[in-house]
């Protein structure tokens, strides 16, 4: 398919790194998404933060093929309110040269404390550009609880976001709900495609994922990885875990892996509930790649309670091993997670209804192995080059209309 031939201002909140002499790195994953950018867009500005420091042995240098085609635009990187106040008048003057010299801008609204999309919308607009806006996230949005100026941030926040997307030209969600809640009844210029990072190598064969399952013996193994944070449903899996060992007293074993505010939570319920016959583990975080596909697949399930409307990127990797999603009913994992089909589905917040659903997987190992055999059978739609095969094809026509 043809690449995109026209000037591209691709304006992002991921960091770019500059080292003490001038080279240019970024992080390993942005890197191999940036590169499936560069396979279809020929003449690719970036703007984004830069970090100054030193590279670790995971970045990738930006200064090789094929990332030394690219022209930048360095964006401050505030730490606080008070540089992103201070560096506001940088940052407006940057983004409006990226702007200005190209003839598609295309952001998103992930920066902090000043989203990217803010200044690149409205000047792409003035300047008679051709918009295009992704919104993958809505880590703005406070639950009920949140303080009165925390709660006004977000209805700001969320104004001002809707308000960019509403006059942009080409919209792009990574879930259904986004853009049923951005763009409520529009179908116009509107297209959904999930955000999705798997590689097809990393996918099972079918007698490989047979074989998994066959050697999966005693009780039924769960998983959550993730954030230790509220927003992921961290404790409605708490208080489950509690019913569960209180009143099923079912055999099951969880394992918890990750970081957050709640870790001493989690920490409190593997003491208080040792005797029962629910063991839970907590685990540090284990790399992404192989280390953590291997130990995916150990597991009879993953457990994704998320409270927010994001689409974890963790079904995804769980579909490529063979391994069903026990999700809530949010937007983002509704679209992927089809009932007793690849996964099971309970009601969001809901820590009765995820309790009965651990109590009835610790007896069903039979129908989860059917459950992730169909999940894995969905994973070619869902690789890191398929999502952009789908963008790369929306773009194309898109701009062919105009």
């Amino acid at each position: 398919m043809h690449q995109i031939e026209e000037t591209y201002f691709l304006s992002v909140a991921a960091p770019v790194i500059i080292d003490s002499n001038g080279g240019r790195w970024c992080n390993e994953l942005w890197a191999k998404d940036l590169a499936l950018h560069l396979d279809y867009i020929a003449n690719l500005t970036l703007g984004c933060p830069c970090e100054f420091r030193e590279p670790n042995e995971f970045d990738v240098s930006m200064d090789e093929p094929p990332f030394d085609r690219i022209r930048y635009i360095d964006l401050p990187n505030p730490r606080n309110h008070v540089e992103a106040l201070l560096n506001l008048p940088r940052l407006i003057a940057r983004m409006w040269q990226g702007v200005r010299s190209c003839k598609i801008v295309h952001t998103g609204f992930g920066g902090w404390p000043v989203s990217e999309g803010w200044l690149a919308v409205p000047m792409g607009k003035v300047l008679g550009r051709f918009i295009i806006t992704n919104v993958e996230s809505s880590f703005w949005r406070t639950k009920s609880h949140a303080s009165r100026i925390h709660r006004v941030r977000s209805t700001v926040i969320e104004c001002i976001n809707r308000f960019c997307v509403r006059i942009a030209d080409l919209r792009l969600f990574t879930s259904r709900s986004y853009a049923e809640e951005f763009l409520p009844g529009t179908k116009e210029r509107v297209y959904v495609v999930p955000a999705t990072w798997i590689d097809a190598k990393i996918i099972l064969g079918i007698d490989e994922a047979r074989d998994s399952w066959a050697s999966k013996r005693g009780c039924v193994r769960l998983l959550f990885a993730g954030r230790l944070i509220a927003d992921k449903g961290v404790r409605v899996l708490i208080d489950a875990l509690r019913f569960v060992a209180n009143h099923y007293k079912s055999p099951l074993e969880i394992v918890i892996i990750g970081s957050g505010e709640l870790l001493h939570e989690c920490s409190d319920l593997v003491r208080e509930i040792q005797s029962s016959s629910v063991r839970v583990t907590l685990l540090e975080p284990v790399s992404y790649g192989k280390p953590f596909l291997n130990l995916l697949r150990g597991f009879d399930a993953i457990l994704v309670p998320s409270l927010s409307a994001e689409q974890p990127r963790l079904i995804f990797d769980a579909f490529s091993q063979a391994v069903p999603v026990l999700g809530s009913n949010t937007g983002g994992i509704c679209e992927v997670v089809r009932d007793q089909v690849n996964g099971r589905i309970y009601r969001q917040g809901d820590a009765a209804a995820l309790a009965a659903m651990l109590n009835w997987a610790s007896g069903n190992r039979e129908a989860l192995q059917a459950m992730g055999m169909n999940a894995l059978n969905d994973c070619e739609h869902f690789t890191h080059r398929a999502m952009h095969k789908a963008r790369q094809e929306i773009l194309l026509k898109e701009l062919a209309r105009t």
